[in-house]
């Protein structure tokens, strides 16, 4: 393998997985890096899928989604250069590398040195050699001179160093006290009005154009829908805007203040709304629904997205995503005549994409809040004239409350769940601009004053269980299990008893903790990193744990509290979707080390001896669990809805065939889905009213049990199955705010 390959304007080094364009380096994963250097051995050539599967993922069975996301990875970093296009798609045949592409080998040293350049090198030596008496003469006469010459020239050189460093010291201050005068011209909001507190959860708050009015979306319990609402600011009226069976989220008022776009959310579907704004009615709290007019349809998880109201009302800017799993890209759509852009390209598999936006006030750019690697969050700014993104701040954790102000210059965002913090774009001076006890939140600037809107209460969770199979006792109080001023979450039912397992940060990097029977908890690891432990699965007889962090394969014994390393993931691999084997003797896990999501099997006495685990499904498979005959595996898919079952005999043989059990779950019920007597539970596919299903294995269908009020897609089942355990957010109460100068 050549150790430098040269490809169009940029410079490649497969042994590092490292490209370089214009003096910057760029990593990619190996696989990545095998299918480019395999395009650089093959320029212009029309390579075929099933070319490339052989020559780099060697003839092993991988989906479509493989091949497509690698090479959709090698096209966001390659469209770093403009100028060119690198990897053309060739319709129904393949994909082909247009650029000049040049091989270069490593210089061999040492050889034969030429021998007339040998010679006329020994002629130069016996002339120099042969330097007569009165040339040495004359250097010598010249000597001092030449001393004070150079004495002159290092003066020289002082004083030119002097003035180069007394003018950065000028240029250092100079930019500091800019940053000073316009870190002290960040505004500070230290004084505080309520406009409105309701029983329940506000969010969303956004203000009319004119300033007057504030239109927000409020719920009184987890049970309720989510409905628009707007109060006026001028005689704190209160109007009801949307009443009916739909969540509706994210109001953004129309350039006139006429209207509200908002998203509304069923079971079903996402949908852009257009509602027109009944300001002028005389009595408050007016419950009549405004029409609605369908913008556009929107697709999305977990109510993650977003829209704004460009100027004079011709553009709509939204997010949206092809599928649930599919990160969230930003749209423009022309309101006019429907027509609709794409204007980022975000990677599936790296990121959720863009979490939220907001339109800045001149309506020349966009801010996008993107996650960075499924943790912290950045805010890029896309310029709307020429498609360019710059990030300019990176956020600790997942922040989605952010907002310009009214001079166009700063983004004010949560920097915690009790802080407000600005940012000047132009000069990257950040301020603290308010603080509370209390949680804030959803901060909005207004556009005529120097105020901001924020919402504050309290959030309680807690892990709390209630009965299996009884829908009536979803309208009782749930039994608080666990609470601590800390969040709690995870929490896993043993399967012979009631302990409990749960990751808490109480002691500030996530930790597994244990609930005995008696009530007394205890801690159970000391990780120094922190990284998130998102699942925990205890063994068949509850005499170990199992969990990943940071990309390792734990298991963990409750009788010394001792750690195992079962696998380690290799680079550019992620695992996820643990599980024990029902005889404990074996785990399962999900990789994606081919590019897409595949099940592995591993037994347990093979981990000293470092063999290789076993790859049991391939067209795609996630969050495996044996069945009970231990005849095959249940197991998820991370592209396609549906509970898929894969005997271990066509496993065995080789074969790739595969039966759909369950067609109402998706991959988001991977922390959601429980064998327990011969039954398989599960939350359905249903967003945002979730419900818990019963899958009988003997009758082989599938029975409603009650609703959930829970987090999304997370909860536990007893080893009886008569419990649930889940954690609850409650808001008891929310209150608009407006912060002042």
């Amino acid at each position: 393998m050549p150790k430098t390959i040269k490809m169009g304007s940029w410079v490649v080094f497969p042994d590092h997985n490292k490209l370089c364009f214009q003096g910057e380096d760029h990593h990619i994963e190996p696989l990545a890096m095998d299918v480019l250097v395999y395009f650089s051995e093959h320029p212009q050539h029309v390579v075929s899928r099933n070319e490339l599967i052989e020559a780099v993922w060697g003839g092993r069975v991988v989906g479509d989604h493989a091949v497509y996301r690698i090479i959709n990875k090698l096209r966001q970093i390659l469209a770093k250069d403009t100028d060119q296009e690198y990897i053309k798609t060739i319709r129904k045949k393949g994909y082909q590398l247009v650029c000049d592409v040049d091989l270069v080998e490593d210089p061999v040293r040492g050889g034969v040195i030429d021998s007339e350049q040998t010679s006329a090198n020994r002629s130069v030596t016996r002339a120099d050699q042969k330097l007569n008496e009165s040339e040495l003469i004359s250097s010598n006469q010249n000597h001092s001179q030449s001393k004070q010459h150079k004495y002159k020239d290092s003066s020289s050189w002082r004083r030119s160093i002097l003035r180069i460093l007394l003018l950065c010291i000028v240029m250092g201050i100079g930019i500091l006290a800019v940053k000073l005068y316009f870190y002290f011209a960040l505004t500070r909001y230290d004084h505080s009005t309520p406009l409105i507190t309701l029983e329940g959860a506000i969010r969303d708050p956004s203000f009319s154009p004119d300033g007057q009015f504030i239109a927000f979306s409020y719920r009184e319990s987890v049970k309720d829908d989510w409905n628009i609402y707007v109060e006026s600011l001028v005689d704190g009226r209160l109007y009801q805007i949307t009443d009916d069976m739909t969540d509706e989220l994210k109001p953004s008022w129309a350039p006139d203040g006429g209207k509200l776009a908002i998203l509304r959310y069923d079971n079903h579907a996402c949908m852009i709304d257009s509602i027109a704004v009944p300001v002028a009615v005389s009595s408050p709290a007016s419950s009549g629904e405004s029409v609605a007019n369908t913008l556009a349809n929107c697709s999305g998880v977990l109510q993650h997205n977003d829209v704004a109201w460009g100027k004079e009302g011709k553009y709509l800017y939204y997010t949206s995503a092809s599928s649930k799993v599919s990160p969230l890209q930003v749209f423009r759509l022309t309101i006019s005549t429907g027509k609709t852009e794409q204007l980022t390209n975000y990677t599936q598999g790296e990121t959720r994409g863009a979490l939220g936006l907001r339109l800045s006030p001149d309506n020349s750019r966009l801010a996008i809040l993107k996650d960075v690697n499924w943790r912290n969050s950045r805010i890029d700014l896309l310029d709307l004239s020429n498609n360019t993104v710059e990030t300019i701040r990176h956020l600790i954790g997942w922040n989605r409350y952010f907002d310009w102000s009214a001079d166009d210059a700063t983004i004010i965002y949560n920097r915690n769940s009790t802080e407000v913090d600005a940012y000047n774009v132009s000069f990257g001076v950040e301020k603290n601009i308010a603080k509370s006890v209390e949680p804030i939140s959803f901060p909005a600037h207004s556009p005529i004053k120097n105020e901001l809107a924020v919402v504050t209460g309290r959030k309680v969770v807690n892990i709390v269980a209630e009965s299996l199979g009884d829908n009536s006792a979803t309208e009782q109080q749930p039994l608080i299990i666990i609470s601590s001023s800390s969040i709690d979450n995870y929490a896993e039912y043993a399967n012979t008893s009631d302990q409990i397992a749960f990751v808490s940060r109480r002691t500030g990097e996530p930790q597994i903790w244990l609930k005995k029977m008696d009530g007394s908890e205890k801690q159970l690891t000391a990780f120094e990193k922190s990284f998130d432990i998102r699942r925990i699965r205890w063994s068949p007889s509850d005499e170990a744990l199992l969990f990943i962090h940071n990309n390792l394969l734990y298991q963990l014994s409750l009788d010394d509290q001792k750690l195992k390393v079962l696998y380690e993931a290799r680079e550019g691999e992620t695992i996820e979707g643990e599980s024990w084997a029902d005889d404990g003797y074996s785990v399962l896990y999900s990789s994606d080390r081919d590019g897409d999501w595949q099940v592995y099997k591993l037994a347990l006495q093979e981990v000293s001896g470092k063999k290789q685990p076993k790859q049991l499904t391939q067209k795609g498979g996630y969050a495996a669990f044996e069945s009970p005959d231990k005849a095959g595996v249940f197991y998820l898919k991370y592209h396609t809805k549906g509970l898929w079952f894969k005997t271990y005999d066509a496993i065995i043989a080789g074969s790739d065939k595969e039966t759909r059990i369950l067609d109402n779950i998706d991959v988001f019920s991977w922390n959601s889905i429980y064998l327990k007597r011969n039954n398989i539970f599960y939350l359905s596919n249903e967003y945002p009213k979730m419900s818990i299903y019963r899958y009988d294995l003997a009758a082989r269908k599938h029975f409603f049990v009650q609703n959930y009020y829970g987090s999304p897609w997370l909860l536990s089942v007893s080893h009886q199955a008569d419990k649930i355990l889940y954690q609850r957010n409650t808001q008891t109460q929310s209150s608009l705010v407006l912060l002042k100068p």
